[in-house]
Parts: C-alpha cells; structure tokens; sequence
C-alpha cells in the first residue's frame, strides 16, 4: 500500500474550499455517496468511475466519464472520493499525480467508514507479559509473546518463558520483571543478558527506570513496598508505604504498578488504607517524591484494582482494571471495555488495552451488562471510540503490561 494513500485527516466538506483553489471539483465514483456529497457542495464538474459500463451515462445530470480524462492533471482538477473502495482509488490518483490532501479528498460523508478500514489496515509490532504459571507451549503459558500485526492478518508467539509481569526498555534492550529469574534483561532478540534474583516472598511487578536517577523502582506487591536498585541491578534502597505489613506479617494494600516522571513515582495499590483484604477497595494513585522517598499525597482515587499507571500523552493514565475503564486527562474515562483491563501502551494513535480473563466475576455483577472472560489486546480510537479486539486462547489467561515496540 501506498504511504499517505488512507494515512490523511479526515476530511471536511470545508476542505473543498480550503484545497480546490479555482480548480473544478469532479466526483470519483458513481453511486449512493456521490449525489449525498454533491448536496453538501456548490456544484462540481463531472463524475468519473473505473466500471466501463457507466462510462458516457448521467447521473444526477452529471456525466459519468472514464478516469483517464483526470489523468496527471491535478492543475485543473480537484477530486473527492465517493466510493467505498476509497484505499484503491486513493492509490490510483496517487499513481495519476496527484497528492493526498491537496489535490483529493476522501468525501467526509464515508468517515465512518474510513474509521473502520484504519483499523483493519494497521500494522503493529508490540510484546505483552503474562503472569501465569510456565508451559513448554508456545501459544499458552506465562512468558513474553511478541504479536505482529499485519492488517487483516495477525501472528504471536511467545519469545521467553517465565511468570512475567513489568516490562519495559532500556537502553536498546528490554527489563522484565519475572517471579522466578528476578529482574531480567533481554537483548531486542530475547536473549538472557544478565539476571538479578530478587528475594522470597517479593512478587515482583511493575518496573520504572529514572534516567535522572539511574536507578530502578519495583514494585513488591508481597512486601508493600517499592525495591530501588542501581543500574548494576544492586539493591540500594527500599520506600515503604506503610507499617501494616510489619504489625500484620502480610501484604495489605496491593501495590502493583508504577511509573517514573522527573522527581516523583506514582504507584497504583489496590487499597489506600490498607483493607482490600475486608472488601474494601479504595484504590488509587499514589505520588511519592524521590527526593525524599515521601508520600506526596494521592494524585486518583476511587479505583477498583488500578493497574498500568503510566504517563502517556502528557497526562497521567491508568486502568481501572475491574470497571474496565481507560482514564486519562484528568483521570477522565475515555474507554470502557467489557473485561478486567491490564496492559497498556499508547503510539501516538490508538491505545492499546489488555483485557484478561476476568477472576472476580462477581464483584462486577450490577457494574456491567457484558462481563467478558476473554483474553484479548484492544486496539481503542481514543476520538472516535472504535475499537478493534485480537482474541487469544482461553489458556493464556491473562495480559499484565503491553509494550509497543514496531508501528
């Protein structure tokens, strides 16, 4: 395909102004969405269309002619698109001279369509972890699975085997967070390049890195705490949240993921004071500063089992896991999805949202219509609210972070 050729802005009945400059308007394709576009427009000169049989016919008073008239004359013609098949005609003005934009538009009243086909046509590269138990299986199984994306066409495989939760990159390489190894750095072709085993009863999760700092942050769920390593993958500190675990002997707010911008970490837990355990899920954001190793104060609340806190955007984003909601400027919800949400990244276009299989049906019981127990990679229009949905089999249960690492 063509670059450019359905990459362009949508368009708006106002471009034919902004674009034509003096030039006559001619319709590209006979049919239902040509007289619904000649209404929204002044007037324009002929329509023109690839099927032989309407060549020399009328429609609407109009004549219908061969595309060759147009051919490589884009100084005197301006053409909008009135076909659905406006991907092939896009690339055949292309071959004509013509520039997407400029000398042709797709008519506005197809949108809805072009939406569709952007989602049918991307291509990706990302990786995603999962945090189930090992299997030899390359298809299922707890691990690192690479999904390629290809229009229509998708494929994954998993690329290392592990119980694998935090992911990110670093320096050309990838840092995951796996329950066995510890922390691990994998070179871009997944091979093992160091290791640093953390200690029993950690429960390792979501991983950040300060380049200001040097320094790595985890999360350890079990412990309520966050672990800070040097780049060496030494343990030189650690940031505590509070003493329950130290008068209860166990983990109570659920800490899970983080994210690292300038001189604060923000972390999501499950309970801020500590009583998920009681069916209490005050889940939130917390802001600790780095300077200090202090608490801050909570920066979102009122989240049930928050994960994927990450700063995406220019605003602080996260998963409201168990609601199934994407929040983001301003902790707004700009997405909802039918099953427990984890995973997240952002290309600049489309979000991309992990669902897995949902544990705690029940609880959503009254909170949603459509509980799904599908695992899946949603690929979410944040404007126009379209979704696409890659389902995988029901064994590999559960998505914890996205990485995309390939438009």
């Amino acid at each position: 395909m063509k670059e450019n050729s359905i990459n362009s802005a949508f368009s708006r009945f106002s471009d034919v102004i902004k674009h034509r400059n003096n030039r006559e308007v001619v319709l590209f394709g006979a049919g239902t969405i040509s007289p619904k576009t000649a209404r929204k427009i002044d007037k324009y000169a002929f329509i023109v269309d690839n099927n032989p049989n309407l060549w020399n016919c009328e429609q609407d008073g109009k004549d219908v002619l061969k595309p060759d008239v147009i051919k490589n004359n884009s100084s005197k013609y301006f053409l909008i698109i009135c076909t659905t098949s406006f991907i092939e005609v896009s690339e055949q003005l292309i071959d004509y001279g013509y520039i997407p934009d400029k000398d042709f538009i797709v008519s506005p009243i197809l949108n809805d369509l072009r939406v569709i086909s952007d989602l049918e046509h991307h291509s990706t590269k990302l990786l995603f972890t999962s945090g189930v138990p090992e299997n030899d299986n390359k298809k299922y199984g707890g691990g690192i699975y690479e999904l390629i994306l290809k229009g229509h066409s998708w494929e994954y495989r998993k690329v290392y085997s592990g119980i694998c939760y935090g992911l990110i990159e670093y320096n050309d390489n990838y840092i995951i967070v796996d329950d066995n190894r510890g922390i691990v750095e994998l070179d871009k072709n997944y091979n093992i390049l160091r290791t640093k085993k953390l200690a029993k009863a950690t429960r390792g999760h979501g991983i950040g890195y300060s380049h200001k700092y040097n320094k790595f942050y985890i999360v350890a769920s079990y412990m309520d705490e966050v672990l800070v390593f040097d780049k060496d993958f030494n343990q030189i500190d650690n940031i505590k949240l509070s003493n329950k675990f130290e008068r209860e002997g166990s983990p109570a707010h659920h800490m899970n993921d983080l994210c690292v911008v300038g001189d604060s970490l923000y972390v999501t837990m499950f309970s801020y004071t500590g009583n998920w355990k009681k069916d209490v899920f005050d889940g939130v954001v917390l802001e600790i500063d780095l300077t200090t190793n202090l608490e801050n104060g909570v920066v979102v609340s009122d989240l049930w089992m928050p994960h994927n806190i990450c700063f995406l955007d220019g605003s602080i984003t996260v998963l409201d896991s168990l609601r199934g909601e994407l929040k983001t400027n301003n902790a707004r919800a700009i997405g909802k999805f039918p099953a427990f949400t984890r995973g997240l990244d952002f290309d600049g276009i489309y979000y991309y949202v992990g669902q897995s299989r949902n544990r705690n049906y029940s609880k959503n019981l009254g909170l949603s219509l459509n509980i799904s127990i599908d695992t899946a990679i949603i690929i979410f229009d944040p404007i126009t609210k379209a979704s696409r949905t890659i389902h995988f089999p029901q064994k590999l249960s559960e998505i914890h972070s996205i990485l995309v690492i390939e438009d």
